[in-house]
């Protein structure tokens, strides 16, 4: 094929070899690392690589596994098929040309951007394999030019920050590089996807979109778009960009469930849609590998081991806070998104997403709503192998602030939010009521108890048990609940003080569920008196054999007592031993 003209049909056939070692070799695999320091790249070589049939099946077949609609999965499946059939004599030749046509045809008639742009990388990468066959014909000129023509018809979402076809428009570039219409195509999408590496990837490696699984279907598309630059030539960006990369990489697979999947509202997403991010992390060796080794082994135990990456990552600056029990197969972890004015919160347990959506929350003081007036700060952040504590607060008006807490026990697979409002100096309200809702996902059920308070959270199986700590445990006329709701799991609560503490506590552990459960709230005791609860509240909560003291003070800290137990910090959260005494889990000054 001559230079600008994609429609030659004499660039189709392949070059005719008298013997096999005259054969040209493929082209060397080029690491990220051959990139010169900025943004500069070594020039690739202006021979196209050649694939194998059954390279090009593989390439189809991933693309076939994350499409969004069966008819596109057996669209791409057939492709794949016929590609690695081969193209033995004219009859198969022509069925293959037929069905690159085909996904061509519906890439052209989709509504969906992604699909589109995942049928046009699946025929290039058949066109690739074609086009250099010893029978291919002229119709393989015909298919490279309605690619390019795909290619061209993407350049305006490129140009505005879209990276969805940028996968298809640089293996188009790569594998066809001696084609000039081709070739100039390649700088539009390198440059597109470095841009938005750049500006969605805090120095942290958090990713600036949506939930959990939009930030790691971002880093699986960079990750693609890397592995495909580093197969057919140089890297797709400059060093500063891939360090960029590396630390969303990182951060992205503390956000899978077990085995190393993605998981959605739905279960889990199959394997072959972070299987490309689990290979390149694991390729970078160190902690990350020894990571995702024990990600993919897929075990029970939850343990932490040495070398291994951290499990917790804050980030302030994206006011994003990760959490994880741990990296076996039965994990717990918790997204927490406090960007806008009502936060996000993400807990997903092993493969099920159990609670996914706006963390939403209402107040009242004296009968007046209570609206924040301002951003969420984080007021602390403490993370160390037993326990990892976050809260964050918002200003209210009349010099209210609303203070949550998230606090996970990762040994014992608790899970702590609560809410709490306190005062300032000045006139204080005598009348708080409050309402939090927690966002269930959609597959799962709230089932509350007949005569307590307690709620159970099942699917398929038994998964959580929530524990409304600052209401009775017995259903009684008492104002406030925990119920199933049309938004999620509503807690409730009111009090004729200032201030006011609303806990919920989330066991996952399955072997705990269903055995003897109680809870009360205790006296909190200053200088030999009894202290309001709008001062400072304790709660004691028993499962089965193991019991556990939850204390927060709402006014300044001091030395009280409860259970027996002295404290003068702000927060403690500690296992009740058989001889009585508190072993301090969690202490918060």
């Amino acid at each position: 094929m001559t230079p600008g003209d994609p429609v030659s049909p004499t660039a189709a056939p392949a070059r005719r070899r008298s013997s096999r070692k005259h054969r040209q070799p493929k082209t060397p695999a080029a690491t990220p690392t051959t990139a010169a320091s900025g943004g500069d790249r070594t020039p690739a070589s202006a021979v196209p690589p050649l694939v194998p049939a059954k390279a090009a099946a593989r390439r189809i077949d991933r693309l076939a596994t994350v499409a969004e609609t069966i008819e596109c999965r057996d669209r791409l499946q057939g492709l794949a098929a016929r590609v690695r059939s081969g193209c033995g004599d004219s009859q198969r030749m022509g069925f293959c040309e037929a069905a690159i046509g085909d996904c061509l045809d519906e890439a052209g008639r989709t509504s969906s951007p992604a699909e589109r742009w995942m049928s046009c990388e699946a025929a290039t990468w058949a066109v690739a394999w074609l086009a250099r066959s010893r029978r291919a014909g002229g119709s393989a000129g015909r298919l490279l030019e309605r690619l390019v023509g795909q290619a061209r018809a993407a350049q305006p979402l490129l140009a505005r920050g879209d990276t969805l076809p940028a996968t298809f428009v640089l293996a188009l570039a790569r594998l066809f590089r001696d084609v000039e219409a081709c070739r100039c195509l390649e700088d539009s999408a390198t440059a597109a996807l470095a841009a938005e590496v750049d500006r969605l990837v805090t120095a942290c490696g958090v990713v600036n979109v949506g939930d959990s699984r939009g930030m790691v279907d971002r880093v699986v598309r960079w990750t693609l778009a890397r592995e495909i630059a580093a197969e057919t030539g140089a890297a797709p960006w400059g060093r500063p960009t891939e360090r960029r990369w590396q630390a969303a990489a990182t951060t992205a697979v503390r956000l899978l469930g077990g085995g190393g999947r993605m998981l959605s509202g739905a279960g889990r997403l199959p394997e072959w849609f972070t299987d490309p991010l689990l290979e390149a992390v694991e390729a970078l060796g160190g902690r990350r590998a020894r990571t995702v080794g024990r990600l993919r082994r897929n075990k029970r135990d939850d343990s932490r081991c040495p070398g291994e990456l951290d499990r917790d990552v804050h980030d302030p600056a994206a006011a994003v806070a990760i959490l994880r029990s741990g990296w076996g197969r039965d994990g717990l972890r918790v997204l927490v998104d406090y960007r806008h004015s009502v936060p996000r919160l993400e807990i997903a347990v092993a493969d099920r997403l159990l609670v996914d959506g706006p963390w939403q929350w209402e107040a009242w003081a004296d009968g007046r709503s209570l609206e924040a007036e301002g951003a969420w700060t984080v007021s602390c952040w403490e993370s160390d192998r037993k326990a990892t504590f976050l809260e964050i607060t918002a200003p209210l008006a009349g010099g209210l602030q609303l203070e949550r807490q998230v606090v996970l026990l990762s040994r014992e697979r608790v899970l702590l939010v609560a809410d709490a409002i306190t005062s300032g100096a000045g006139a204080a309200p005598s009348n708080v009521r409050y309402r939090g809702v927690l966002p269930l996902a959609v597959s799962l059920d709230a089932v509350p108890a007949a005569e307590t308070s307690e709620v159970v959270l099942s699917d398929t199986h038994v998964r959580a048990m929530a524990l409304p700590l600052a209401v009775p445990e017995w259903r009684t006329a008492a104002r406030g609940g925990l119920e199933a709701g049309d938004g999620g799991l509503v807690l409730t609560q009111e009090a004729r003080t200032a201030r006011i503490y609303a806990p919920l506590w989330l066991d996952f552990d399955p072997d705990r569920i269903g055995k003897p459960l109680t809870w009360r709230q205790l006296t909190v005791a200053e200088t030999r008196q009894n202290v309001p609860m709008s001062t400072a509240v304790g709660f004691r909560v028993q499962a089965g054999d193991e019991q556990w003291l939850l204390y927060r003070s709402l006014e300044a800290p001091r030395n009280r007592t409860l259970l027996g137990c002295n404290v003068s910090c702000e927060f403690l959260l500690g296992r009740i031993r058989k001889s009585g005494e508190v072993a301090r889990t969690l202490e918060i000054q």
